[in-house]
């Protein structure tokens, strides 16, 4: 777009300096003719690439003709960071789920890494995350029963090994 823009620009200049140069009389208005016409064409060129026909048939132009310039890549730095994020909120989501449903104050980690692209898991983007291991302390006192009660719900409710200090 912007190489559009520029050379509309150029070629409308080109013109204003040639029409202001040339002296007066029938040159003068051929001149200005030619130079209205070459402007328009230049405007008008995304127009006349978009129904360019080989033969008989249009072609249907492809995203990559209009969108050139702007080719949308991944950010792996944002990934990382938003992945990053997402663990912690769901750290600390589960550690109230467990207060509120085991009255027991606890704070949990969430070990993870990038899995291999040959993993099971389902990749997002060409990067697929893997929880390793949810880490649970508990900050109170606790029976046996209920450690064994929190290991049980988010073994069953997480599907990854749990360890609970």
């Amino acid at each position: 777009m912007n190489g559009y823009l520029l050379s509309v620009m150029g070629t409308i200049l080109l013109a204003a300096i040639l029409t202001a140069i040339v002296p007066e009389g029938k040159t003068a208005n051929t001149v200005k003719g030619v130079t209205k016409l070459v402007c328009l064409l230049v405007i008008i060129s995304p127009i006349l690439t978009f129904l360019q026909t080989e033969g008989n048939k249009k072609t249907v132009p492809t995203k990559q003709t209009f969108f050139s310039e702007s080719v949308i890549e991944t950010d792996k730095s944002f990934i990382q960071y938003y992945s990053e994020m997402r663990i912690e909120q769901s750290e600390n989501d589960l550690a109230a789920e467990l207060e509120t449903k085991f009255h027991l104050p606890c704070s949990v980690e969430i070990e993870w890494e990038y899995a291999d692209k040959n993993s099971e898991i389902e990749e997002i983007n060409g990067l697929a995350l893997e929880i390793l291991q949810i880490k649970i302390e508990v900050q109170s006192e606790y029976k046996e029963e209920d450690k064994s009660r929190m290991w049980e719900y988010v073994t069953k409710n997480y599907c990854s090994e749990v360890l609970i200090e």
